[in-house]
C-alpha cells in the first residue's frame, strides 16, 4: 500500500506515479472522501458518502477510483483497512450520496470510530486520517422535512422525512369545529406529551394543571385563578425540550426535531439558560399580554396591552420575577418548526386558522384575552374575528403584533441572538448576513432556513403562495421584531408574519407583547 498523496502533484510526482501504476498495487491514491455523512441511530449508524473524482492532471488520467472500504472499531480509529470490521466495501460509484448505508446490530450510548479508505483500480488506497469519523447510536425520535424552494404551492412543498415519513398531517376540521390531529396523536407525540395550560407562580413553579378544554376550571373541575389579577402569577402553557437542526441546500429547506441532541448541529435555544444549561421546559403564554399593576400578565378577559415601547414591554414582563421576560426568537422559531411538521404545509393559516386577521381599526377591536380558553389545545376557523390557539398559545398570529427579543435588523442585516441574554440594541447579536428584499408589507416568496432560525430573504409572493406570511423592513434605522401580525393587515399576518421596520420605542394601538418563562433551577 502506498502513502497518501495530495492532490496537488508535482510533475516528478506524477511521472513516478504514472511509472509506478505499470505494476499492480502501486501508484497513486484516489484523493479524500468527496464528502461523509454520518447520523447516530437507534443501535445503528446512517451513512452518505461520496467517493473521490478520478485523478486528472493536464487532461491526463492519473488515477481512477474504484471504490471505498469502511472499516468500524471501538475504543480507536482504525489504522487500516485490517484493523477493524469492514462493514462495507462499496464499488457501485454514488450509490450511497443521498441514500444511507445502514450499519445495525450495534450498542447505543457506545462511540464507534469509522474510517474510509477509497481504493484505486490498481489497488492503490488512501490512508489519509482525515477520512474518518466517530459517531454514537442512541435511542431516540426523530422527525423532520425538507421544503422545496422552487414550489411554490405551501402544501406540495413540504415533504416528510426520517420517522414523518408516511405519516398523516394535522389540520382544523372547520365543518366539525374540531382539530384532527391526523397521525399526531397527542399521547404519543413527545412534544405534544407534556404540552398543558396551567397557573404558573410568579417563581415558575407550576401551581396546579389547568383543564385542557376549560382554563376556568382547574383539573378536579374546582374553579381556577385563570381570570383572577391578583393571583401570584399567569396562565401559562408548559413546553418540553425540543432540539432543532436546521439548514438548506440549493434547492431544499431541511429542518429536524429531535428529543435528544442528536449531534452537534442540534440546538435547543429555546430551552437553554443564559449559562448555557439546558432547561427540561419552559413556560410560554397562553395569552396576549395585559398590563395589570405595572406588570404584563397572562390573564383571562383582560384588555390587551398596546402603545407601550418595547423597554417598557420588557420592563413589565420582568417586574413578575428574575425568570421572565417578553417571548423571544428561538421560542417562536421552535413553534413555527412544529406547526410545519405538523400540519405539512407552509400556510399554517389555512391549517390552523385565520386568527384576527382583519376588521381591526383601533385598539377597540383588539381581542380581550382568553375568547378561546375553552377550545382545547389548538383550535381555529376559516372565518373572520376569531383568535386561533397553537399549543395552548392564544393568537400566536392576529389580533395584535407581538415584539419579540433575540431578532433585530441593523444595518439593512438580520442580526439574531438565540439565547438570553438580549438587549435592544443588537450588540453582541450574530449577523446572519441575510438581508430582506423585494416589496415591502409584501408575501414572502425566499426564506433562509439557518442555525439562526428560518428568515426571510424576499417579499414577491402572494395569500396563497410560498409562506403565504408577509413581511417588513426599513435598512435605514435600527430595528426590532415585530412577530404574527395583527387584526389591521389581513392575510399578511400568520406564523411567520415579520416586521423588521419599527424602532424599539415606536409604540401603537397594533403593538403590544407576550409573556415567557423560565424553568427555576433545581434547589
Amino acid at each position: 500500500m502506498s502513502a497518501f498523496v495530495e492532490a496537488d502533484y508535482t510533475v516528478e510526482e506524477t511521472l513516478k506515479g504514472v511509472e509506478a501504476m505499470l505494476s499492480d498495487n502501486s501508484g497513486i491514491p484516489p484523493q479524500n472522501m468527496k464528502s461523509i455523512n454520518m447520523r447516530p441511530g437507534d443501535k445503528c449508524v446512517k451513512i452518505c458518502f461520496e467517493e473521490p473524482e478520478n485523478t486528472v492532471i493536464d487532461n491526463q488520467l492519473i488515477c481512477t477510483v474504484k471504490g471505498v472500504t469502511i472499516v468500524r472499531k471501538q475504543g480507536s480509529m482504525p489504522e487500516s483497512i485490517t484493523d477493524g470490521v469492514v462493514v462495507l466495501q462499496n464499488e457501485e460509484i454514488g450509490k450511497y450520496k443521498d441514500t444511507p448505508f445502514v450499519d445495525s446490530g450495534l450498542t447505543n450510548d457506545v462511540d464507534y470510530y469509522y474510517r474510509f479508505f477509497s481504493y484505486s483500480d490498481h489497488g492503490v488506497y488512501n490512508l489519509n486520517a482525515e477520512n474518518a469519523k466517530v459517531v454514537t447510536p442512541k435511542e431516540y425520535i426523530l422527525y423532520g422535512f425538507r421544503i422545496n424552494k422552487n414550489d411554490s404551492n405551501p402544501a406540495t412543498r413540504v415533504t416528510y422525512l426520517e420517522m414523518a415519513e408516511g405519516m398523516t398531517p394535522a389540520h382544523m376540521n372547520y365543518s366539525t369545529g374540531k382539530f384532527d390531529y391526523g397521525s399526531w396523536n397527542p399521547e404519543e407525540i413527545f412534544f405534544l406529551q407534556n404540552n398543558y395550560p396551567a397557573m404558573v407562580k410568579s417563581n415558575g413553579q407550576e401551581d396546579y394543571k389547568l383543564n385542557p378544554d376549560d382554563y376556568t376550571k382547574k383539573l378536579d373541575g374546582s374553579p381556577s385563578d385563570v381570570s383572577n389579577t391578583s393571583y401570584d402569577g399567569n396562565a401559562m402553557s408548559r413546553m418540553d425540550t425540543v432540539w432543532l437542526y436546521q439548514y438548506e441546500d440549493t434547492g431544499y429547506e431541511y429542518c429536524y426535531i429531535c428529543n435528544i441532541q442528536l449531534n452537534e448541529n442540534y440546538h435547543a435555544d429555546a430551552h437553554q439558560r443564559a449559562d448555557g444549561s439546558i432547561m427540561d421546559y419552559r413556560w410560554y403564554p397562553c395569552f396576549d399580554g395585559s398590563l395589570i399593576n405595572s406588570k404584563l400578565r397572562s390573564i383571562k378577559g383582560q384588555a390587551t396591552m398596546n402603545s407601550q415601547t418595547g423597554a417598557n414591554e420588557i420592563a413589565y414582563a420582568k417586574a413578575n420575577g428574575s425568570l421572565w421576560y417578553t417571548t423571544s426568537h428561538s421560542e417562536r422559531n421552535l413553534i413555527n418548526m412544529l406547526l410545519i411538521l405538523m400540519g405539512k404545509s407552509d400556510n399554517t393559516q389555512a391549517v390552523f386558522g385565520n386568527g384576527h386577521y382583519t376588521g381591526g381599526s383601533s385598539a377597540s377591536n383588539l381581542l380581550r384575552t382568553g375568547t378561546i380558553s375553552d377550545k382545547g389545545r389548538f383550535y381555529g376557523t376559516n372565518g373572520t374575528g376569531t383568535a386561533v390557539k397553537v399549543f395552548h398559545i392564544e393568537n400566536w398570529w392576529g389580533n395584535i403584533w407581538k415584539r419579540e427579543a433575540g431578532c433585530m435588523y441593523v444595518g439593512g442585516k438580520i442580526k439574531v441572538k438565540m439565547t438570553a441574554p438580549y438587549n435592544t440594541t443588537g450588540d453582541g447579536y450574530t449577523d446572519t448576513g441575510v438581508t430582506m428584499g423585494g416589496t415591502n408589507g409584501g408575501y414572502i416568496s425566499a426564506t433562509k432556513m439557518t442555525r439562526y432560525g428560518r428568515l426571510p430573504v424576499t417579499m414577491s409572493g402572494s395569500d396563497s403562495t410560498y409562506t403565504c406570511d408577509g413581511g417588513w423592513y426599513n435598512a435605514s434605522q435600527v430595528d426590532y421584531a415585530l412577530v404574527g401580525g395583527d387584526c389591521y393587515y389581513g392575510f399578511l399576518v400568520g406564523a411567520s408574519a415579520l416586521s423588521l421596520a419599527y424602532l424599539v420605542s415606536s409604540t401603537s394601538w397594533i403593538v403590544g407583547a407576550a409573556l415567557s418563562c423560565e424553568q427555576p433551577l433545581a434547589a
